[in-house]
C-alpha cells in the first residue's frame, strides 16, 4: 500500500496531524519509534505541567483534568484516549531508519521492537519528530560515563548522592530542587548570572531560598570542564574548581534530529538548527515533505505544543489541496489523450 501521507513521530503535534489527515479523508500512518507522546513518557515522575489542560488538547477532544494545570499520568491517559477514540492510524515502536525520495514516492525503512525491517511508501511525508529525543551534548571530556543522564524522572535513587545539575532553565531549576528534597546533596552550575530569571513563579521561592541559604550550592556564570567518575572540574569566573560527584544531570535543552533532516535535503540554520520551510503551509525546501511542532523551532524554544499542536490541520489542508489539483490535472491528460 501507498499511503497519501506518513507521519513521522507520535508525539502530541505527531498525533494531531494524523488526525487532521483522518479528518481530510487521507490515507496515513503515523509511524513512531517508542510509544505514543515519548517525550512525556520521559518526563519527571510527578512533573505538573505548566500549561492549563485545554491548551494541550487535540483533535477537538476536550481535556478536562483534576486541576488547572495537569500531571504526567493525565496528560499520557488523555493522548491514549484520543488515540482510540479517534481510531488512529498509528504504528508504535516502528523506528525510520532511512527515507528514500522515489520518482513517484518516498519509501522508509523502519526496524520494528523485534528488530524486523519493514518497509513503508507515501507520496507525501510529514516530520513532527520533536527534538526531545536529542539533549544538547556539552561536547567535554567524559560526558559518555555511565553517571551523565539526560533525563530526570525521580529523586528517590540519588538519596545521599552528591549530584551536580547544568541549566537554569525550568527543567534544571525543578530538578534540583527535587533532588534536594529527596536528600541529594546537590550542586547548580549554570553559565548565567542568576537562577531567577525566566522561570516557572512556583519555582521562584524555593530556589533562591535554597541557594542563598546554602542548602544547593550554585555555581553562576560557570562550565563544567570535564567530568571524571568521581569529580567534575567547573570552569568558573574567579578559578577553576574540582568537586567530588557521583552524577551529573546535563539538563541544558535539546535540538531536531539534525542528520535525518539533513540526509534527505532538508536545509537548516546553523546556528538555531532551524529547518527551512514555508511560514504558510510548512513545506520543507523538499517538495512535498513538511514539518510540524517543536521541530519547527530548532533551538530556539519557541516553538511549544500549544501551538504545534494546530500545524497539522495546515498541512493536512494544504495536502488535500494538491491532490485535488493533481486529481484534476490527470483527468485533464486523461481526456486530451482520449
Amino acid at each position: 500500500m501507498i499511503y497519501d501521507v506518513i507521519v513521522i513521530g507520535g508525539g502530541p503535534c505527531g498525533l494531531a496531524t494524523g488526525l487532521a489527515l483522518q479528518e481530510q479523508g487521507l490515507t496515513y500512518v503515523v509511524l513512531e519509534k517508542g510509544g505514543i507522546v515519548n517525550s512525556i513518557v520521559k518526563s519527571p515522575l510527578n512533573v505538573r505541567f505548566y500549561s492549563t489542560s485545554d491548551r494541550l488538547e487535540i483533535g477537538g477532544v476536550p481535556f478536562l483534568s483534576k486541576d488547572e494545570r495537569p500531571t504526567r499520568h493525565e496528560l499520557m491517559k488523555y493522548y491514549q484516549s484520543v488515540v482510540s477514540r479517534q481510531s488512529l492510524e498509528i504504528k508504535c515502536y516502528h523506528k525510520v531508519t532511512k527515507i528514500i525520495k522515489e520518482p513517484e514516492c518516498f519509501t522508509l525503512n523502519t526496524i520494528n521492537q523485534q528488530g524486523r525491517s519493514i518497509h513503508y511508501q507515501a507520496k507525501m511525508l510529514v516530520i513532527a519528530t520533536g527534538i526531545f529525543d536529542n539533549p544538547k551534548p556539552l561536547n567535554i571530556e567524559g560526558e559518555d560515563l555511565p553517571k551523565v543522564i539526560h533525563y530526570y524522572h525521580e529523586g528517590h535513587q540519588f538519596y545521599g548522592q552528591r549530584v551536580l545539575v547544568v541549566g537554569g532553565k525550568n527543567s534544571a531549576i525543578e530538578t534540583a530542587i527535587d533532588l534536594y528534597r529527596n536528600g541529594a546533596e546537590v550542586t547548580l552550575v549554570h553559565r548565567g548570572e542568576s537562577a531567577y530569571h525566566g522561570i516557572k513563579p512556583t519555582l521562584l521561592m524555593d530556589i533562591r531560598n535554597f541557594i542563598e541559604k546554602g542548602k544547593i550550592q550554585f555555581f553562576p556564570q560557570s562550565k563544567v570542564l570535564r567530568i571524571a567518575e568521581d569529580s567534575v572540574l567547573l570552569g568558573t569566573p574567579k578559578e577553576t574548581v574540582s568537586i567530588e560527584n557521583d552524577f551529573v544531570f546535563p539538563l541544558i535543552g535539546y535540538q531536531p534530529d539534525s542528520k535525518m533532516l539533513k540526509s534527505i535535503g532538508i536545509q537548516m540554520d546553523e546556528s538555531s538548527l532551524v529547518p527551512m520551510f514555508d511560514k504558510e503551509t510548512y513545506e520543507t525546501n523538499i517538495e512535498n515533505i513538511f514539518l510540524a511542532g517543536v521541530v519547527t523551532g530548532g533551538t530556539t524554544n519557541k516553538v511549544y505544543i500549544e501551538d504545534g499542536r494546530f500545524h497539522g490541520a495546515k498541512i493536512a489542508e494544504v495536502i488535500k489541496k494538491r491532490f485535488r489539483r493533481m486529481e484534476i490535472s490527470n483527468n485533464q491528460q486523461l481526456k486530451k489523450e482520449s
